[in-house]
Order: structure tokens, then C-alpha cells, then sequence
């Protein structure tokens, strides 16, 4: 069994760019610019560095980083294709170091589920501690109610002409197990590859806590849409302020 990101780097892009995510992606740019200070910064979790590019794109200063190898190398072959100048860095969310103080820090598409709650309030007070004052926190989970009612205990899959897959989802105490098994079609055969991992569920008050103990002021908190966060929210979005 591959570590987490091993195998899904192979097909990232492809599962998540769609029209709704590029709006989605539009979104987090749009809170980056109307809130930080200073248009420079770095995005966590930064996997192949769709929303680091977006943010070059857009004119920022950034950089990204990540955990995990095979992502960092999708992320820097994507930004060469694109003719962008960016860094990429393998660093991780819990204590990961800035060369400079950072306007803006972005942790998009579940990157703070992979930290145990107990570790929720040292990652803030890190990310708290590599920003500029009133620098910019825009960061997303996946819900409560997506990780628990969901995902839970249940079985997804898709049948696609050249990718399919089955996800297999096990609730836990806090905590959602994920095996993902992936079938791609290479000539006349399909190669199968996969993987473990696993999300931790941060209810939302926890979360409201962790940043004001960390030293952040909340500034807004939304659905994946920039809509009302509400019951059955799939993500929600916060923009957080560095004190």
C-alpha cells in the first residue's frame, strides 16, 4: 500500500479540475486579494500547485509547499508548462519555515484534515508566526458533516474510459480512514495502484477556538460557493487575520 498522495499525484488534476473547482479556485484568490496586506505569501498543502498558480497568475509573490514528493514534481512540471517562475518546497503544515514574513498564507483543499485536532492550535501559532501583522490566513476542511454523514461508512467509485476507481471510507473516533484503489488504462491493459489515508473531523467551534488561541482574528467563514456556511455544507472556507 502507497503513502498518502503516492498514487493519487498520478491523477489529481485530473479528478479535481472541473468548471465548479475553477470557480472554487477564483474564490480563494478573490479572498487572498481583498485581504492581505502585502500580495506575497506561500500555499500550504500546495499538492500540483493548481491554486499556487492561480495565485502567480494573478500576480502574487508566492511559493508553495508540500509533504509529499510526487506532488511537489506535479506541481513543478505544471508551473513549467504554464511558463511560471515559482518555488516549490517540501516543508509540512505543522513547522514549516519562511525565509520572509508572509502576507498571505493559503491551505486549500483539505489540507488541515490531515492534522490531528490535538495539533490544530501549534499549526496555527506556526503559520501565525512565519506572517506579516494582519496578514492573511484563507484556508478550507471539509466538513463535519461531508467527513461523518458522507464519506462515513460508505463506498464511492467511478467507471471512467480511461481511470476508474473505488473508495472505500471507514468511520473512526474522530477520524475518517480512506483506501483508494485506481485502475488506469495503459494500452491494452489496466494498471492498478493505491493508497491509505486518513482525515481528521474539526468541528467548526474548534476550529474558531484554535484560531484565536493561536493569535488570529476570524474575519469570514463560507461554503465552497462563498455562500452561508449551513448544516450541510460540504467545506467551509475561513479567511482569518493575523493579530
Amino acid at each position: 500500500m502507497r503513502a498518502p498522495y503516492e498514487a493519487v499525484a498520478q491523477f489529481y488534476d485530473k479528478l479535481l479540475l472541473d468548471g465548479e473547482y475553477k470557480k472554487y479556485v477564483d474564490l480563494i484568490v478573490k479572498k487572498v486579494k481583498d485581504n492581505a496586506p502585502v500580495f506575497a505569501g506561500a500555499d500550504g498543502g500546495c499538492g500540483s500547485g493548481i491554486v499556487t498558480r492561480a495565485l502567480k497568475k494573478a500576480g502574487a509573490g508566492v511559493w508553495g509547499f508540500d509533504i509529499s514528493d510526487d506532488m511537489l514534481q506535479k506541481a513543478v512540471i505544471a508551473a513549467k508548462k504554464d511558463k511560471l517562475n515559482v518555488t516549490f518546497l517540501k516543508q509540512n503544515l505543522l513547522n514549516f519555515k519562511s525565509f520572509e514574513k508572509l502576507g498571505f498564507l493559503t491551505v486549500i483543499n483539505d489540507g488541515l484534515n490531515y492534522i490531528d485536532p490535538k495539533n490544530l492550535t501549534a499549526a496555527f501559532k506556526n503559520f501565525n508566526k512565519n506572517m506579516v501583522k494582519k496578514g492573511a490566513l484563507v484556508f478550507d476542511i471539509s466538513t463535519p458533516y461531508k467527513l461523518k454523514t458522507v464519506l462515513g461508512n460508505n463506498v464511492y467509485g467511478d467507471d471512467g474510459e480511461d481511470l476508474s476507481y473505488i473508495w472505500f471510507n471507514t468511520l473512526g473516533d474522530g477520524f475518517v480512514d480512506i483506501e483508494i484503489t485506481f485502475f488506469e488504462k495503459k494500452g491494452e491493459v489496466y494498471v492498478r495502484t493505491e493508497e491509505t489515508q486518513r482525515q481528521y473531523i474539526h468541528e467548526i467551534e474548534d476550529v474558531y477556538s484554535a484560531l484565536k488561541d493561536a493569535g488570529f482574528t476570524l474575519g469570514n467563514v463560507c461554503d465552497e460557493l462563498g455562500g452561508e456556511l449551513k448544516s450541510d455544507s460540504m467545506r467551509a472556507v475561513f479567511t482569518a487575520i493575523k493579530n
